[in-house]
């Protein structure tokens, strides 16, 4: 999923007053996350190239997760909306909802990823 196509959802399905600009750091903090946490920690990770999102990203660029795990973005997104909103009931539901799809994902790549093994020491 491209940044431009979770923004257009995420405008169409809950209009907000924010500007793409601050939806482009919100999706580059989750992927900058989601880089260092999950997919660093196993083997190929280092061939997955990730550099912060910022105004000038263009936005057809290719976010981490792909489908059918990227709706994730457009649960976070709706709870850094809720979250900056102060309305924060809306915000815990919309955190759960985030949290049940970055586990599944997350469940999905452990399982489809060696993790990075412990180096052995040799004496």
């Amino acid at each position: 999923m491209t940044i431009e196509k979770v923004i257009e959802d995420c405008d169409r399905l809950k209009p907000n007053q924010y500007v793409a600009d601050e939806k482009i750091g919100w999706l580059s903090d989750l992927d900058g996350m989601i880089k260092r946490e999950l997919i660093d920690t196993h083997e190929g990770g280092s061939l997955i190239l990730y550099s912060p999102y910022n105004a000038s990203t263009a936005l057809s660029t290719v976010l981490l997760v792909p489908n059918p795990y990227s709706d994730m973005y457009i649960k976070y997104l709706f709870a850094q909306i809720d979250f900056n909103n102060a309305e924060f009931t809306r915000y815990n539901n919309d955190m759960m909802m985030y949290n049940a799809a970055y586990t599944t994902y997350a469940q999905y790549y452990n399982r489809t990823n060696m993790p990075l093994q412990p180096n052995t020491l040799k004496f």
